[in-house]
């Protein structure tokens, strides 16, 4: 009864292994991983095709594996680099990310055992998968989250709050003081703050009441308040 178990166990697995190592199974399966982890990069949380991708590249590997004389260095390979691929969302940079996914298609080519059919296989799905970004990303407008945090996205214009300098906009139709005389440029007092004015005409005197007029970037410009 063993024995029998044994054969049976033995014509499953070599059956699975003769299946998965077929180049049209593989090359199906490899689409999948590689398309479904495409998907997954545009999605905020972990989906349908993260699992898919996942499962994927997990049989094939498993079927490789199988084959006699099977180069387990691969297998070494392709941990790392999805090791590495994960890293990469965590750490900031691309290197790590880049380094991950060199080594995971090197290790693919590794265990097929024949690395110019597959090579070829995947340079077809990889193109394929560049033109399904592409088509994404202008059909739907839509983006990849992991590289929000690579990219500056938040506006820095003024509706946002945002100034390249000290905005003074607000001291148009305000008085102050001139500290010292405006020559024609010098230094107003409104309130407890000390700013640097420029006279409208050529000359103020100093300790003279002021009023703003007009504000153009940093330049605030000042008439005398006749009394």
């Amino acid at each position: 009864m063993a024995i029998i178990d044994t054969f049976l166990i033995g014509n499953i697995v070599n059956t699975f292994r003769d299946v998965i190592t077929m180049p049209v199974i593989a090359f199906i399966l490899l689409a999948v991983f590689i398309i479904g982890l495409v998907m997954q990069l545009f999605s905020e949380q972990f989906n349908f095709y993260g699992l898919l991708s996942i499962a994927a590249i997990i049989l094939f590997f498993s079927g490789h594996l199988l084959i006699e004389g099977s180069n387990l260095l691969a297998l070494s390979l392709f941990v790392l680099g999805a090791f590495l691929i994960i890293i990469e969302f965590f750490v900031i940079g691309t290197f790590l990310g880049i380094l991950g996914v060199i080594l995971l298609l090197l290790s693919i080519v590794l265990v097929s055992g024949n690395m110019i059919m597959y090579s070829i296989f995947l340079l077809i799905i990889i193109i394929i998968a560049s033109f399904m970004v592409v088509g994404l990303i202008k059909s739907k407008k839509r983006k990849i989250p992991f590289l929000n945090r690579l990219i500056l996205n938040e506006a820095t214009d003024t509706e946002s709050g945002y100034t390249s300098f000290d905005d003074r906009s607000h001291l148009v139709g305000e008085t102050a003081i001139t500290v010292t005389p405006l020559r024609p440029s010098g230094t107003i007092r409104y309130g407890e703050e000390r700013i640097d004015a420029v006279a409208e005409g050529s000359f103020i005197t100093a300790d003279k009441k002021v009023k703003v007029i007009h504000v153009e970037g940093t330049r605030v410009v000042v008439r005398p308040i006749e009394e």
